[in-house]
């Protein structure tokens, strides 16, 4: 039993439990099994990305096991050099800035003053975006089977230039001859924005897990989580002073340079993550001399020479060329049919963990996007009386909170190597869960002291503390969403890119529910009542936690088990 997670009745190996760090118990009883993985390097590396490698190695030794263990292959995306790594990330994250995270809260502020000028009501304008996530939800696992098949690089360029078309078509909306086929138009480009988020919002955390090692993935997760959260506040506060000062249309007219230049980024520096490796070889022992990994890679070679080691081996695989990497499609990576690939996507239901993370992160998220429909009702009319610019201020709160969140990244993998090392060295794929106790208690203090304060709406300084207060739900938000995003990439790796579709499905149809109810339900029951019934659901959810930690390792042995006989172990 480690550290309080019981063990299943099974001898074999499971994804999620990888030797994650040499201990002193492991150097004496492990010494030769363990001595030729390759390591983590404990230094810094370029200069150029010092600051990256200064994070990666805050809590980094050089007794860190490198999971997986990088291939013989050139080509292979964990063998890149870093500055290759780095850009690609980079245009990941401001890609999902621009085509996942801005679409949505951009009309956020305005719902109110939007509704006046179109002349419907703010249902219909909440439903703009709705409409809008309902595309992405729907068109998830159609994405999901394409990527599969043709890998991940053709979806982001599709996504990118279907982005960029919706937001023309949003502009082209404010100027039709009448304010009925303005809306009709603008609800068309919302849609088809929606295809552009569905690539980004699904396949970025998966292709994190293609191109960095296990002990290298918490501050990308959190930096990708923070887009949906933090960033989309502070979209939200310069979308209503752009708004007040210079009108709706001209929002989608400073996007759609940004998105334009996003998708030149993707063809030119997002090369396909997609590789097919030995998903278990980090717990293979293998020996491989003369294989040197370049130390930009953060790899090292640890040779050894005892009888016991395996045969050597070098890779014949040409490295690919910048013209090369810049091909639409790199291939086909799987031969089953479509409607195979789309079938075996909702067998992920049966996943005990997938309800788990739908509980403590869709629903979570869903509450705090569904509660940003309401706080231009909320905080428009009397006594608050805020402008559409002072609407967009309000969610400084969720900025800062989303800033601070990133903080979770850091934070899930310090504990998993803090409990690892308690653990003798083995990593297990539930020490992802303990930092929710820190979002649980966030959450909860953001949603029951928004309730106090929307029940007094008098109170002095009220809408700032409403502001923290949903701060305080976006930090918990983030912490939430980061370390179940790393539990998935840990604990289901080969089947990663299927259930992010699946979990985005679940949350963005969510998201268009909310977007048919929450503004009438928020009038009718009060803003109050309806932040009482987030909160209470929120810490229902959280309890679950406990015993995804405890019977997590039986859960991953049951599910291995179903996974080989429905899906294929990959």
């Amino acid at each position: 039993m480690a550290l309080g997670i019981i063990e299943p009745k099974t001898s074999a190996q499971l994804p999620g439990t990888e030797h994650l760090v040499d201990t002193a118990q492991t150097s004496g009883e492990h010494q030769y099994e363990h001595a030729h993985f390759k390591h983590g390097k404990g230094k810094v590396g370029s200069r150029v990305i010092r600051w990256v490698q200064l994070i990666d190695n805050l809590f980094q030794k050089q007794d860190i096991v490198l999971v997986p263990q990088p291939s013989v292959d050139p080509n292979d995306p964990l063998l890149w050099p870093v500055w290759k790594r780095e850009v690609a990330f980079a245009v990941l994250f401001f890609n999902s800035i621009i085509f996942a995270a801005c679409p949505g809260p951009m009309i956020a502020p305005a719902t109110v003053a939007l509704a006046t000028q179109l002349e419907v009501p703010v249902k219909k304008v909440a439903q703009l975006s709705g409409y809008q996530l309902l595309i992405v939800g729907a068109l998830g696992p159609i994405v999901s089977v394409l990527a599969e098949k043709y890998g991940k690089r053709p979806q982001f360029l599709l996504a990118s230039l279907f982005g960029a078309l919706g937001t023309g078509i949003c502009m082209a909306g404010f100027d039709q001859s009448s304010l009925p086929k303005s809306y009709t138009v603008l609800l068309a480009g919302r849609m088809i924005q929606g295809l552009g988020t569905t690539a980004y919002e699904s396949l970025a955390v998966a292709a994190i897990g293609d191109m960095f090692f296990l002990h290298q993935r918490g501050i990308r997760t959190s930096l990708l989580v923070l887009t949906t959260a933090c960033l989309a506040s502070f979209v939200a506060i310069c979308a209503g002073h752009i708004f007040e000062v210079r009108g709706a249309r001209n929002l989608f007219v400073i996007l759609l340079p940004l998105q334009l230049f996003g998708f030149v980024c993707s063809f030119l520096f997002i090369p396909e993550t997609q590789f097919r490796r030995n998903e278990r070889q980090g717990s293979v022992v293998t020996e491989q001399d003369g294989i040197t990994v370049d130390e930009k890679a953060e790899a090292s070679t640890h040779s050894v020479t005892q009888e016991s080691a395996v045969s050597t081996a070098k890779s014949t695989t040409p490295k690919r060329t910048f013209a090369q990497d810049l091909r639409l499609t790199s291939g086909v990576y799987n031969h089953d049919s479509i409607l195979k690939l789309l079938g075996r996507i909702f067998v992920h239901l049966l996943n005990p963990a997938i309800v788990w993370i739908t509980l403590v992160a869709a629903i979570l998220i869903s509450f705090f996007v569904g509660t940003a429909y309401t706080l231009a009702q909320i905080f428009s009319p009397p006594p608050y009386l805020l402008t559409v610019s002072q609407n967009g201020y309000f969610f400084t709160g969720a900025l800062l909170g989303g800033i601070l969140g990133v903080i979770s990244g850091p934070l899930c993998d310090f504990s998993a190597k803090t409990l690892s090392r308690r653990n003798r060295g083995v990593f297990e794929a539930e020490f992802r869960i303990p930092v929710n106790i820190l979002a649980v208690t966030m959450l909860s203090i953001g949603w029951f002291t928004f309730m106090w304060a929307l029940e007094r709406p008098l109170l002095k300084g009220g809408v700032y503390l409403c502001s923290f207060c949903y701060g305080a739900v976006c930090f918990g938000t983030s912490v939430a969403g980061t370390s179940t995003g790393l539990y998935i990439l840990d604990a289901f790796r080969p089947y990663a890119t299927e259930i992010f579709i699946l979990q985005m499905m679940i949350k963005n149809f969510l998201f268009y529910a909310f977007s048919t109810f929450i503004n009438e339900f928020a009038a009718e029951h009060g803003p109050a009542n309806m932040c009482k019934v987030w909160g209470i659901i929120t810490v229902c959810g959280f309890v679950t936690c406990l015993p995804m930690y405890i019977l997590g390792k039986v859960n991953r042995s049951w599910v291995h088990r179903m996974y080989v006989k429905y899906l294929g172990d990959k």
